[in-house]
């Protein structure tokens, strides 16, 4: 009888731990007959890199309102099986790997992951840096981790994420990573500067705005300011960003405009972006135009053109796609 009470009790116990803790599998599906701006040839492929993943995310209960959390997001190209990357050379879990603890104070995270700038920082791109279409030059030239031996370094780093509780509309972000870093191939690296990372954002009703910085450890600054109006029929949006290389003697100023319309099932989209150099002839603009077909919460059809123009070095391409998206 004793033996089997505390059998009881430890089964009880036990049952009380898987209450309180959850893990969850999410991610997403894309892929779709492709034809990069630049590229000679369509081809089947995800719309971007990043645009599929599979994601382990969960949190458990710790008592007076605080929470462990954790995510894991692994990257993938339909199209080959291989990492993210036509080239096959992120590293696992590239999206994220990230631990934490919540609570009324806000949450605090640890690993790997978007720094608190460039989660942001494409809000007012109708394609979020996915599809033929995307607005992508805001950050152009610009790497949050510009040691890392590969192009995963451009908005991720290894650092301290602080995430406020949202008052009143306005949420603030911090990402905080010391000189020292080991995102060369483990190698520890030590840059000029310690990576800081700010955004300060406000999200209420049919208005949405942002400001905030960044300055990586190579010692390179950017910072932005955006915002968008949701009018009922159409939400407009845009972005300024200004760049500063310790790298170069000749600073960016970019910008991008957006439109997203829509329609019942369908969504229309429309953009233009435009990343210039100060005092120099050279610049990159983008214009794209698109379409999302909601076959139901989960899953959507999409399109869209984008043509790259502009001044100096670069050469006018067209790209466009065609494909499908599921999120789970």
């Amino acid at each position: 009888m004793k033996k089997s009470l505390i059998a009881l009790a430890a089964l009880a116990a036990t049952g009380v731990v898987s209450a309180q803790s959850s893990v969850t599998i999410s991610g997403q599906v894309d892929v779709g007959l492709i034809n990069p701006i630049g590229a000679q040839k369509t081809r089947i492929d995800q719309s971007a890199n990043g645009m599929n993943q599979i994601v382990f995310s969960g949190n458990e209960d710790l008592g007076g309102g605080l929470r462990a959390t954790f995510r894991l997001a692994q990257r993938f190209s339909p199209e080959s099986g291989a990492n993210d990357g036509t080239a096959g050379t992120r590293p696992a879990f590239q999206g994220e790997t990230t631990v934490g603890i919540a609570g009324g104070f806000g949450a605090i995270r640890l690993g790997r992951a978007l720094t608190a700038f460039q989660g942001p920082i494409n809000n007012t791109d109708p394609w979020g840096t996915a599809q033929a279409a995307t607005l992508a030059v805001l950050t152009t030239d610009y790497s949050t981790a510009p040691h890392f031996s590969d192009s995963s370094g451009l908005g991720r780093a290894d650092g301290i994420f602080y995430t406020s509780p949202t008052v009143g509309g306005f949420t603030a972000s911090v990402t905080y990573g010391p000189k020292d870093t080991q995102q060369a191939g483990g190698t520890p690296v030590r840059g000029a500067k310690n990576l800081t990372s700010l955004w300060l954002a406000f999200n209420q009703g049919p208005i949405m705005a942002g400001i905030g910085m960044e300055e990586n450890r190579a010692g390179d600054k950017i910072n932005a300011i955006q915002g968008s109006f949701n009018f009922g029929v159409a939400r407009i949006g845009a972005t300024y960003a200004t760049t500063d290389l310790v790298s170069s003697t000749v600073d960016r100023k970019s910008y991008n405009v957006s439109l997203i319309a829509p329609m019942g099932a369908f969504t229309l989209k429309a953009g233009v972006g435009q990343s210039k150099f100060e005092n120099a002839s050279a610049s990159t603009k983008k214009t794209g135009i698109g379409v999302d077909y909601a076959l139901s919460k989960r899953t959507l059809i999409y399109t869209s053109i984008g043509r790259d123009t502009g001044t100096g070095t670069t050469v006018s391409k067209t790209g466009s796609d065609i494909g499908i998206r599921h999120s789970f």
